[in-house]
């Protein structure tokens, strides 16, 4: 029990209740942001992910409801990261600043997100390219800005995968600025689901992509193990 009186004071809990809630607000939004950068990079870059988010990029229009346009098991993966984050942010500040532990919110939202949201992040997956300052496009990922990401144009390629901040972008070398008037065109090259937009094909092709994947590495990695048995068994033959 005191333990947990210990637990529930916290190690530095004599900093004031308001500090210790921006603090967490502050920390929650950017470990998370971080988070969604992360997968979202890594949905583009590991071969067995990217057949999962290829359904959302086979989009060849945006609208907001594109947001949704998501495989189940890509929407497990970015809920499994929710709570990852949610459960080192709380259990951190929890041990370090005691019960003080809250969140500034609006309607429920962490106020950084309904802000971002507000000025125009659910324009992101429409045709309204919203632009932002080039400073401040170095900060914050513009709507003009994931729009480019959703192109099929070269110089676009994995480009802009941040959420809400861009400063993951311009650290890893993946950030590009929006230029006014840009006409793009959207989806992905050989798209396979425009022709079928069937809602089981679009569950089940990536399915049948990271099968044919993982079955192809599986012969590689026999043939490497056989290769040496083989050129013995060659040898004994001649």
């Amino acid at each position: 029990f005191h333990t947990l009186d210990w637990l529930n004071s916290g190690m530095f809990n004599q900093l004031p209740v308001n500090y210790v809630i921006l603090l967490f607000t502050v920390f929650q939004f950017v470990l998370d942001d971080f988070s969604k950068f992360i997968i979202h990079r890594w949905m583009h870059k590991w071969p067995i992910l990217w057949p999962l988010h290829k359904v959302h990029h086979s989009a060849s229009v945006l609208t907001p409801m594109t947001v949704f346009r998501t495989h189940p098991i890509e929407g497990i993966i970015f809920s499994l990261r929710s709570s990852f984050t949610q459960a080192i942010s709380i259990s951190s500040f929890i041990f370090l600043f005691g019960s003080s532990v809250d969140l500034y919110t609006i309607l429920g939202v962490n106020i950084f997100v309904f802000l971002f949201n507000i000025f125009g992040s659910n324009l992101r997956h429409s045709h309204i390219g919203i632009r932002y300052w080039r400073w401040l496009e170095h900060i914050l990922i513009s709507p003009a800005q994931h729009q480019l990401h959703h192109s099929i144009a070269v110089k676009h390629y994995d480009k802009n995968f941040g959420s809400t901040l861009a400063i993951w972008d311009w650290i890893f070398g993946s950030l590009h600025h929006s230029v006014e008037f840009e006409t793009l065109k959207l989806g992905i090259n050989n798209n396979k689901y425009e022709k079928n937009y069937d809602l089981k094909y679009l569950y089940f092709q990536p399915i049948n992509e990271i099968n044919d994947y993982i079955v192809s590495k599986l012969k590689k990695v026999k043939n490497i193990i056989m290769k040496p048995f083989l050129k013995g068994k060659y040898l004994n033959e001649s």
